[in-house]
Formats: C-alpha cells, sequence, structure tokens
C-alpha cells in the first residue's frame, strides 16, 4: 500500500463517453499526423490524429540525446473550426494527457463541436519517454521496500532527470503548438496541471487567447507541506456535512467516534486483510494500519461520488472490520500516475522548498500527519535540475482566466487560488460548494467553461447555477442514499 503515502496532484477523469465520426483536418504543421484511437481502461474509445515530436532531452544541447513527445488531435466537429484549439494539461505532476483524456470526452464535448482538442503527453508521462519506479499493479511492496526502490530509482530510469522540468516541458508545449500550426490557444489546467498552464502564460503570454484554472496550484505551493491542514479542514467538513444532513446523521450518529475507534484499534492491532484489487481483480494481501487508513480517506475526499459513500465505508470499517469498500475506492485516486516523472519534477520544485520543522508542527494538528517526510527522503537521493527565478513569482497576465475550486477539496482549496488571483487582472473564480478536486463535470460548470471559450471573455458569464451545485447525497446503505 506504499504509493497511498504519496498524495498526487491529480484530476480524476470519470465522465465519459465514445467518439467515433470522421476525422477533419488538423492544422498544417510540421508533427505528421495519422488516425489513431485513443481508449480507456474502462474501454471507452475516442478517434483522434496522432503524432511525434522529436526534442532533445537537454534543450541547451540540441544535438545531445533525443526523446519524443506523443502527441494527440481531436479535430474539431465542424467542418470549418475556430483556428484556436483547446490544449489540455494534465495533473499529477505524472499524468498522461492522452491516457486520461477518454474518460473526460463528455466534459470537452460541448468544446469539441467547434475546436479541436491537442493533448501532449508531458515529458516522462504517457509515450513521452515514460519514467516509472514501482508498477502501479503491484502492491507487495512493504512501505519499507517501496521507499528503498524510489530512493533507488533514479539509477534504473533512462533518463536524464535534471531535464523534466514544468518549465522545460512548457517550452515542449509551445514547440508543439508551433508545430502544429496554431498561433493562439485556449489552455485548459487542472491540477499540477495549473501549475504547468501558469508557467505557459507567464513564458509564453502572445500565444494564448484564454486560460482556464482546475483545482488550482498557487507560485507558493510545495508539495505536501499545506496537506496536513488543507487535508484535516476538508475531513473536518465533511464530518460536519453528514451531521448537519438528517438522513446521514440518523444512520451514523458517531460516526467522527468511529473513525477514531478504528484509528484506535488498528494502532493496536493492524488487520491482515486479502481484497481483490480494484485494478486487476487479482488476490491483494493487505495490512491495514492507521496510516493507510488516513491516506485512504484523504485519497477519498477528493471525489464526491466517493465521499457519498465515505460514511458508509467508514461503519462498514469500524462495526463489521469491513475494509474492503474504503480501500477500493481510494486505490482509484493515484491510478494512472509515472511517478518517476512525479518525482523527477517535485524533487526539483518542491523538495527544496520544505521545512521540516514547519510540516512537522503542522502535521501535529492533523490525523493525516506530516507528509513529507518520505518524500523529502526520496528526493535528497534524486538529481536536481534548476529553475528560473521568476517560476516561483505569482504571474501577471491581463489573458482572460476562468478559475475553478472546490470548496472541500482537500489539496487545493479556494484559498491556493485566492493567491494565484491576485496577480491576475482579468479573472473570475467560481467556488462549488462542498465540492472536491477538480469541478468541470457539472453542466452547470461545462456550459460556462464554453461560454467562456467561445467568448474569450469573463464579462456576461451567467454564473447563477454556481450556487445550485451540491455535492451528491450520502448513501446510508449500498443500495443508495434516502428516497
Amino acid at each position: 500500500m506504499r504509493r497511498h503515502y504519496y498524495t498526487f496532484l491529480i484530476l480524476l477523469m470519470f465522465l465519459a463517453s465514445c467518439s467515433s465520426r470522421d476525422l477533419t483536418a488538423v492544422p498544417d504543421g510540421s508533427i505528421a499526423l495519422e488516425d489513431c484511437a485513443l481508449t480507456s481502461p474502462a474501454g471507452n474509445q475516442v478517434d483522434a490524429r496522432c503524432g511525434t515530436l522529436t526534442i532533445p532531452e537537454d534543450r541547451s544541447n540540441p544535438n545531445g540525446r533525443q526523446i519524443e513527445l506523443k502527441v494527440a488531435v481531436i479535430p474539431a466537429i465542424k467542418r470549418s473550426p475556430e483556428t484556436d484549439a483547446l490544449f489540455l494539461l494534465a495533473g499529477g505532476p505524472g499524468q498522461s494527457a492522452i491516457e486520461a483524456f477518454p474518460g473526460m470526452i463528455s466534459m470537452m464535448s460541448q468544446i469539441h463541436e467547434s475546436r479541436d482538442i491537442v493533448l501532449v503527453d508531458q515529458r516522462g508521462t504517457g509515450k513521452s519517454n515514460p519514467l516509472r519506479c514501482l508498477d502501479p499493479e503491484d502492491e507487495s511492496l512493504t512501505d519499507e521496500e517501496a521507499l528503498a526502490k524510489l530512493k533507488s530509482c533514479p539509477e534504473t530510469l533512462d533518463a536524464d532527470l535534471r531535464f523534466y522540468t514544468t518549465e522545460i516541458a512548457m517550452t515542449d508545449l509551445d514547440e508543439v503548438r508551433s508545430a502544429l500550426g496554431y498561433e493562439t490557444i485556449n489552455i485548459y489546467g487542472a491540477s499540477y496541471g495549473t501549475r504547468a498552464a501558469l508557467t505557459y502564460l507567464r513564458m509564453f503570454p502572445e500565444h494564448v487567447r484564454t486560460v482556464t484554472l482546475d483545482a488550482v496550484v498557487d507560485s507558493d505551493f510545495v508539495m505536501f507541506m499545506d496537506a496536513a491542514e488543507d487535508g484535516q479542514a476538508a475531513l473536518d467538513q465533511f464530518f460536519a456535512r453528514c451531521d448537519a444532513d438528517d438522513a446521514c446523521k440518523v444512520t451514523f450518529p458517531k460516526l467522527q467516534n468511529e473513525f477514531d475507534g478504528i484509528l484506535a484499534r488498528l494502532e493496536e492491532s493492524p488487520a491482515e486483510i486479502t481484497i481483490p484489487h480494484p485494478l486487476t481483480n487479482n488476490p491483494l494481501e493487505l495490512t491495514v494500519t492507521p496510516q493507510m487508513i488516513t491516506n485512504m480517506v484523504f485519497n477519498t475526499l477528493y471525489v464526491p461520488d466517493f465521499v457519498a459513500t465515505l460514511p458508509l465505508s467508514i461503519h462498514e470499517a469500524y462495526a463489521d472490520e469491513n475494509y474492503v469498500p474504503l480501500i477500493s475506492q481510494a486505490f482509484l485516486v493515484n491510478a494512472g500516475i509515472y511517478d518517476g516523472m512525479f518525482y523527477a519534477v517535485t524533487c526539483t520544485e518542491d523538495a527544496p522548498l520544505i521545512s521540516a520543522s514547519e510540516a512537522s508542527k503542522r502535521g501535529e494538528q492533523s490525523v493525516f500527519g506530516d507528509r513529507t517526510v518520505d518524500f523529502a527522503a526520496v528526493c535528497a537521493e534524486w538529481p536536481k535540475g534548476k529553475v528560473t527565478p521568476e517560476f516561483r513569482e505569482p504571474v501577471a497576465s491581463d489573458v482572460p482566466v476562468l478559475i475553478l475550486s472546490g470548496e472541500a477539496d482537500p489539496i487545493t482549496p479556494p484559498w491556493h487560488a485566492e493567491k494565484v488571483s491576485e496577480s491576475l487582472t482579468n479573472e473570475i473564480h467560481l467556488i462549488f460548494s462542498g465540492m472536491g478536486h477538480g469541478n468541470l463535470s457539472s453542466r452547470c460548470s461545462s456550459n460556462l467553461f464554453k461560454t467562456f471559450i467561445e467568448s474569450a471573455s469573463i464579462e456576461g458569464l451567467d454564473i447563477a447555477c454556481v450556487a445550485n451545485i451540491q455535492p451528491p447525497p450520502f448513501f446510508v446503505d449500498f443500495s443508495g442514499p434516502r428516497p
């Protein structure tokens, strides 16, 4: 269960649909594209045009080692589309944009009618020189074994890990833009993708028409430093929401006590269980510890649909020692991350800024504890790249920016977005009550997104629907919420 100790900034793509249509032309550029199909693990398929762009791994040495970037273009449905495509920047860091997209096509369907959608697997992910340390389907390693493997991982990777930073990746992205022939683009960044989007906006403002930031990472954000406090705030909101909900309160009147009881019981005697692996269905032997449970709960808080079943999952774990519902859902939150790329980026950009004493102090005030210790231990063994002095500066811009935040997001709650908005002069920040990490899946937000992209303006957006968004109701049993 070790990889759940490294909760990533990842936007999950749950709404899926199939796309099957004739592919219209894309801008004439220097990337040779051919028909391809993008397929999700659930079997959803999206028709696209795919190609590769060969780039130097070290951009200061253009004649040195070359790597390939995987690119996919989903052509607009209209025969005469708008010329400013939408580029999607994935989360993590370490998520493949191409692998994630089939699960979010329904969120983008309105944009897709009149604009191409461009996906680039950031270097180190997908089929762009992928960097992986741990087998995502193998949970057999102990935490100690996994930590040792992560520390020694750089020796096993075919990469110069100094050259996988966000700024270098955004230079790659601009080369893709130019090669595909787009003069200006719209950018949607989710989670870590907001760091990437803001970096691109700072580096190449002349090519940006609009930016949409979903689950925002601010310029001062340091991986895991705020996780204990932000996660505790989200957990407190969860318990308060259950207590304020008649059905939840009646069914689970002592929910927080039950949660505390689970942790106390496991502290005294960890549980040995076997469950079907949620991704492979193979038998999976686990030792359930308090830290595992808190990590599972932290992961679950990302996703409102999962939070809806969390009271029932906690009660099942407490009353019957049935940990399967809680563990199975939480497994899915970190699926699809190229962990080698995660560490290549964050060991350069985040780890040097960790204050061990401050992190420890914050961890003491949270059930989630200090989440920086193992991260810092891994990064101590990894090579570090360079970032420019501007990288950690707030991005100032008058480009139209739409910002989306979930009130109950455990990793990027709204206060991070508020800091970003201070230096943006043409932005609107929408906060969705009770919602979690990533907020483009509702009809309200997708319609606002479409209107914003079409108009390239925050003026005139009808945001009344935002007040009507509510998280899914709590399940009182496995048949669902109370009617």
